[in-house]
């Protein structure tokens, strides 16, 4: 489907009353509930929280019982995913997963700071430290950036997530891994739905669903349409901060020769202001005004970003077979203060995973497999004039190869002993051509580095008792510095920085996770992380960042997760995460600062939420506190400050209105009005380290669908 006929749909369904949809909401509070047959047809699907026999994972490359595995992971099904949410942040989808923090700007621009035990904190914009998959296919780039702006949200179906440095069998990452997954189409040939969601500073977020399963073949296509003004204005009292986003995602799964083959495809189209992030003191003064430099250089971003996968796994002579080819589209914009970058990028790879299992004595699991990707950026860097492209700064290619190999073995000597252990070995060709004429004032930045490394890791679970299992891990990691990270150089010079190296680290770790009487799971662990050479930012006079590497850095923690359902209509979790991160050996300009905190992670991090209701109807608090983040490598500035955040929701599950199906929400957003920075910019010129996140926002939607 091409951008004009993505337009011409979204015009279509904006063009549907908003007054008409919210009517039929309120009419469904007096409706009587759809029947047994319908409610088990239409109610979202949701992972047993409970047992945790019957929760298969396959980020591990290859599918585990989450009650037997070595490692920690968090899996999130479709109702807490979505239900009663508004759909426009992933901080939405991955609030209730321990030693996840995100901190969420509230600004498209830049998008979340997704971190997993602080890998991932150091990012000014996307995210970084974290290998990301959408549907098997990468939303990691090789050269180790990810970009989540084509994740829709509004049809998630579930979310896996794998703490620690075991994601080293994906390679290129140091934090873990998160894998997105679309909801499983409807059983029925056909169903239809609409979703609308409006609230607090402009918001309206308008998606149309169509999904159903005809044979052995399934379908889903989602349209997706988001307009959101932002709580920051300038001197003049105008919004800065507008968002605009038109989103497509499509999948189809077909069942073909002994196995399944899924196509996806998506689209992106996206216009975001950026208002950036406040000195202390115009922080305290008025939290929401833009600071002039941002309004002066109208610092935004464009994308337009067009993806393609094609996955297959299946049984091929009796050896378990994954293949997985995508390519990626993406143009993006981005004026920044005194900068405007302007990339073309194209991007694309291949996988192969063969496994077998072996039955007997001692249990045998065997995977091994290979990836290559590739990354073509023309990149071009312009001075600014109030935002548009003056004068031509940075001309030049930039490609990125990788090819990584890995295998994975799963033994079960005893009955209640396996032991996992993987190798994987990446090697990156990181090559720029500088398309600038050599003058007497400009040499030839033209040029390649090569980065390799092998990490292995090992891995011990035992079932201490039938519903208790303990679990240790040793686990090497390797990250990359990214393209931007590598381009930016403070000499203003092009080509890669030389002396920018990637960040290895080594973790230990203990763990142990259980369930009781099917009203009780929990798993807690800890674990200790030495890093060398850690990519940490910095700005200068301008507002540009660039990057450095600190000499290593020690990271020790604990997170700890309990899930409880003391009464049939009562259910509850909390989690809590502590990160001690601190360099280790760390000189700048003369100054020791081995000892301090490392920026842009706060080190205890409490959630909890509360659900009351049956599959009908429900009424659920949660509340959030984190801890005060240091802002700078030198922690001689003011930490933004420890906050706590309390919200609500209620809503309703598929109300049977004359054969449609409605189920309306409504709930509200920091309910006490708190004053906070949801964000930090690490390491900011001229103090702009607070990010200020919005006050009480409201919000009320609902969704209509039928079958047919």
């Amino acid at each position: 489907m091409n951008r004009i006929d993505v337009r011409s749909q979204a015009a279509r369904l904006t063009s549907v009353p908003v007054r008409i949809v919210f009517s039929a909401l309120l009419l469904a509070y007096a409706a009587s509930p759809a029947s047994a047959q319908d409610q088990e047809q239409t109610t979202t699907d949701s992972v047993p929280q409970y047992n945790l026999d019957a929760i298969t994972v396959n980020i591990l490359r290859g599918p585990v019982v989450l009650s037997d595995a070595a490692y920690p992971i968090s899996v999130v099904g479709e109702r807490e995913l979505r239900q009663g949410k508004t759909g426009m942040f992933l901080e939405e989808a991955l609030r209730s997963l321990p030693g996840v923090q995100v901190q969420n700007r509230f600004n498209y621009a830049v998008g979340e700071r997704v971190s997993i035990r602080g890998f991932g904190s150091r990012a000014q914009f996307g995210v970084r430290g974290i290998r990301v998959m959408v549907d098997g296919i990468p939303a990691t780039l090789p050269d180790g950036q990810s970009t989540l702006d084509h994740v829709d949200i509004g049809s998630l179906g579930r979310v896996e997530a794998l703490r620690g440095p075991a994601a080293a069998m994906y390679g290129n990452a140091a934090g873990g891994v998160l894998v997105f997954q679309t909801e499983i189409p409807s059983r029925a040939p056909v169903r239809e739905s609409a979703t609308v969601v409006g609230g607090t500073d402009g918001l309206l977020r308008l998606q149309s669903t169509t999904g159903g399963t005809v044979g052995t073949t399934g379908y889903i296509v989602s349209l997706d349409r988001l307009r959101y003004n932002g709580y920051r204005s300038t001197s003049a009292g105008d919004p800065y901060g507008k968002a605009r986003r038109l989103q497509l995602n499509a999948r189809l799964t077909q069942a073909l020769a002994n196995g399944q083959l899924g196509i996806t495809v998506n689209s992106l189209d996206l216009n975001a202001q950026n208002p950036g992030a406040l000195p202390l003191a115009a922080f305290q003064s008025d939290p929401h005004q833009v600071w002039p430099t941002y309004t002066t250089f109208q610092t935004r971003k464009e994308v337009r970003q067009t993806q393609l996968g094609v996955t297959w796994d299946g049984d091929v002579q009796g050896v378990d077979a994954e293949a997985a080819v995508y390519g990626i589209a993406r143009a993006f914009l981005n004026p920044l203060p005194a900068d405007v970058v302007d990339v073309d990028r194209q991007a694309g790879g291949a996988r192969l995973t063969l496994g077998r299992k072996v039955e007997g004595d001692v249990g045998l699991d065997f995977r091994a497999g290979v990836e290559v990707d590739m990354q073509h950026d023309d990149r071009r860097e312009y001075s600014s004039n109030g935002g548009k492209e003056a004068d031509l700064q940075l001309n030049q290619t930039e490609r990125v190869r990788s090819a990584g190999f890995f295998a994975q073995t799963t033994v079960s000597p005893l009955e209640r002993v396996s032991i996992v252990g993987g190798i994987r070995y990446d090697r990156f060709l990181f090559r720029v051509d500088d398309h600038f004429p050599v003058s007497p004032g400009n040499a030839d930045d033209s040029g390649k580095r090569t980065m390799d490394a092998v990490s292995p890791t090992v891995g011990i679970h035992v079932a201490a008792t039938p519903d208790v299992g303990v679990f240790a891990n040793f686990a090497t990691s390797f990250e990359t510095p990214t393209t931007v990270e590598l381009g930016n150089r403070e000499n203003g010079s092009g080509g890669f920085n030389p002396n920018l190296d990637p960040q290895k680290g080594k973790t230990f770790e203990v763990g142990v996770r259980g369930a009781f009487q099917e009203r009780v799971s929990f798993e807690a662990s800890a674990f200790h992380t030495r890093l060398e050479n850690e990519l940490i930012p910095f700005e200068n006079s301008d507002a540009l960042t660039y990057y450095r590497n600190a000499g290593s850095s020690i990271r020790k923690g604990f997170e700890a997760l309990l899930r409880g359902q003391p009464v049939d209509l009562v259910q509850g979790q909390v989690s809590y995460s502590y990160t001690d991160a601190r360099f280790d050996e760390y000189t700048l300009d003369g100054a020791d600062l081995s000892g301090n905190r490392v920026p842009g992670l706060a080190p205890h991090q409490v959630q909890a939420n509360l659900r009351v209701g049956p599959s009908m109807w429900f009424l659920e608090g949660n509340v959030e506190y984190l801890d005060k983040v240091p802002v700078n490598d030198a922690n001689d500035a003011p930490f933004a400050a420890s906050y706590t955040l309390f919200g609500a929701r209620v809503g309703a599950n598929a109300l049977d209105v004359g054969g449609f199906q409605i189920s309306p929400f409504a709930g509200v957003n920091n309910l006490f009005d708190k004053t906070y920075a949801s964000s930090v910019t690490v390491n900011a010129f001229g103090g702009r380290y607070y990010e200020p996140g919005p006050g009480r926002e409201f919000f009320v939607g609902g969704t209509v669908a039928v079958s047919r």
